[in-house]
């Protein structure tokens, strides 16, 4: 059921008629009634988890991500996202909260439950609650109204635990000031970059330092295990001209998906630009403010915009006195996206202050949202639909094949009675790609365990489905030297080219601490000096990669102190650092966003206390695995 759910989904969160039912269960994990009999994997306080919840409960995270980062997602990014660690957490996490809910003798009245339901905007019509389309959706998803509502008497529950547990967070002044001035606050900083590679010419070989090397390193020269497989491959698009669809199919799809078809609200704009630099002091950013109020004077007079812009403009679209044609909301950036989409046709804007400077906006036309009309849409619409189910066809024909080859212990038997083209992959290691299949370390890990001569369960590949059968395996083992040796010399030298260069640049560091001029040593030793340019700790500069404590450091820097005690490595570059600029947010700013930034601490640090409270119950759970994932 849920799988169905998730095949049918297609885009974020509740933007879709069907994933505002479909949240309810990706955010929780499905409720508590499904598969009773399905195998376990976990048991929490004596309540167990299944297999096929947890099944679930992945592959909609799966699908949600794939909707966030869509052609950006990989096999890769789903591993460091540990979506299977999230997975079980959700699952985990509500039961603990559920549990909780009835320690507290929540309950969720009927009225509630009615509320909630009729005030998704998914089940609605004209912004009223539409029993047909809330039906429509329920059956197309293959929920019942009983099944759908019992998960959402479960995730009001949950809401009011959360509620009842954060009710008394605040945030005090001295935490808003603080986190004002940790978001906005800017540095720019000095730093030259200190290049091991070049001081590999330095080291001198040694033999016998090399064979020790080799010697205390062993695993680093490891054979891996490798695996061989012969799979096929079940193509969607193979399965296209076997789909027919109705009207009213094409009808309910399109309904559920509209949100696909939905064309935003778009405005046309002049602008005239008065740029700022990073750079730029007080004074001067106080005298492009007066010149940006005298030309706004004189927008508001009467005067032609498009000529303003013309003479005025600091911007590449001043030739055409400031056009920047229709954009959505989505195209600029926030502070002037919501300025020209609060004005209305004709009006112009107050000063908007951006990252690139100051502008003056002035809305020429607005084109309100709008849904495409089935009958303009209904080539796409039906495209998709007809994609969507050649999807679950292959799906289907991979299930049933895994069947037969398991039956007959022997997928190219299996395949030569159903005439599908059986593939050989060649040996490849678990960190590898699999050849003509790519890299997905999911499924490397399901071939790995698999035993000599047993067929894989589906393995999805894109949109594809792939069924696998392991047909050798070629054990791991340890390189003697004379096979590594190569390998093992440029590991030492590499190695030894590290220490003299983390060794030369601390020396550096310390000259330019003494003399608190880094430009000097950089001079003396040919050492090419960079700039961050001006940067916040939320936003820091590229060069600091994901490495927090140069960030921390870089802000506790000081006209005083402008050196840290220590040189940093970054991608095996070594780093010096030195501060050039600090500016300061100010006050002005600080009381001007005090209602946003009071809001956004409140909802994080709410967030923050009920992570606390989760993991608390976690700790003191009693919560066994009962299989591997």
């Amino acid at each position: 059921m849920l799988r169905l759910m998730r095949e049918h989904a297609t885009s974020w969160l509740i933007k879709v008629f069907l994933f505002a039912i479909v949240v309810v269960f990706i955010f929780w994990g499905g409720g508590s009634y499904m598969e009773k009999k399905a195998s376990r994997v976990a048991v929490v306080n004596g309540s167990y988890i299944g297999m096929l919840e947890y099944q679930d409960t992945y592959r909609n995270l799966v699908d949600q991500m794939r909707r966030q980062f869509g052609r950006q997602f990989s096999s890769e990014l789903a591993e460091t996202l540990n979506l299977k660690g999230q997975a079980l957490d959700q699952l985990i996490n509500r039961r603990l909260i559920l549990a909780e809910a009835g320690m507290l003798k929540f309950d969720v009245s009927r009225e509630e439950l009615q509320n909630a339901i009729v005030s998704y905007p998914a089940f609605q019509t004209n912004g009223r609650f539409d029993p047909l389309r809330y039906q429509q959706a329920l059956r197309y998803a293959r929920l019942t109204p009983q099944e759908f509502e019992v998960s959402q008497r479960e995730n009001l529950l949950i809401k009011k635990v959360e509620q009842f547990i954060t009710r008394s967070t605040k945030v005090l002044e001295s935490e808003m000031l603080s986190f004002f001035h940790h978001t906005r606050d800017r540095v720019n900083l000095t730093y030259v970059q200190i290049d091991p590679q070049d001081f590999k010419n330095q080291v001198k070989v040694d033999e016998e330092a090399v064979r020790e090397y080799f010697e205390n390193h062993r695993e680093n020269y490891r054979l891996a295990d490798k695996r061989n497989i012969l799979y096929v491959r079940f193509v969607p698009r193979d399965y296209l001209a076997e789909v027919e669809v109705t009207d009213l199919e094409v009808e309910e799809f399109y309904q559920l998906r509209q949100d696909d078809y939905r064309e935003p609200k778009k405005v046309r704009a002049r602008h005239i630009l008065f740029r700022i630099s990073e750079k730029a002091r007080t004074a001067e950013i106080q005298e492009i403010l007066d010149r940006a109020k005298k030309v706004l004077e004189l927008a508001r007079k009467g005067d032609n915009f498009a000529e303003l812009a013309r003479k005025y403009s600091e911007d590449s679209t001043a030739a055409k006195g400031g056009d920047l044609g229709y954009f959505k909301s989505g195209d600029m950036v926030k502070p002037f996206a919501d300025s020209a989409f609060s004005l209305k046709k004709g009006e112009i804007s107050d000063l908007v202050r951006t990252r690139f400077g100051i502008h003056i906006i002035k809305v020429e036309d607005i084109k309100e949202e709008a849904v495409q009309p089935l009958a303009q849409v209904k080539g796409a619409v039906l495209k998709s639909l007809k994609e969507e189910r050649s999807r679950e066809i292959a799906l289907q024909r991979a299930e049933s094949f895994i069947d037969r080859s398991r039956a007959l212990d022997d997928l190219q038997k299996a395949a030569a009675e159903e005439g599908l083209e059986v593939k050989e992959s060649g040996l490849f290691a678990a960190a590898e790609p699999i050849p003509q299949l790519g890299r997905h370390p999911e499924i490397n890990e399901i071939i790995f365990s698999l035993r000599l001569k047993e067929v894989s369960p589906v393995l999805g590949v894109g949109d594809d489905q792939v069924v696998a059968q392991l047909v050798e395996i070629q054990d791991s083992r340890l390189k003697e030297f004379a096979e590594a040796q190569e390998k093992v010399q440029e590991d030492w030298i590499t190695e030894q080219s590290e220490v003299l260069a983390r060794k030369q640049a601390q020396e550096w560091l310390e000259t330019a601490r003494q003399q608190r001029n880094l430009a000097e040593v950089a001079r003396r030793n040919k050492l090419k000096i960079n700039k961050t340019g001006l940067f916040t700790a939320i936003s820091p500069a590229p060069l600091f990669g994901n490495q927090r404590d140069m960030v921390i450091t870089a802000f506790s820097l000081t006209p005083e102190q402008p050196l840290p005690s220590e040189v940093y490595e970054v991608d095996g570059i070594f780093i010096i650092l030195q501060l050039e600029d600090s500016q300061p947010a100010s006050e002005n700013e600080f009381q001007k966003d005090k209602n946003n930034l009071a809001k956004q601490l409140l909802q994080a640090k709410k967030e923050q206390t009920f992570s606390r409270w989760i993991n608390g119950r976690r700790q003191q759970a009693d919560i066994k695995m009962l299989q591997e994932l």
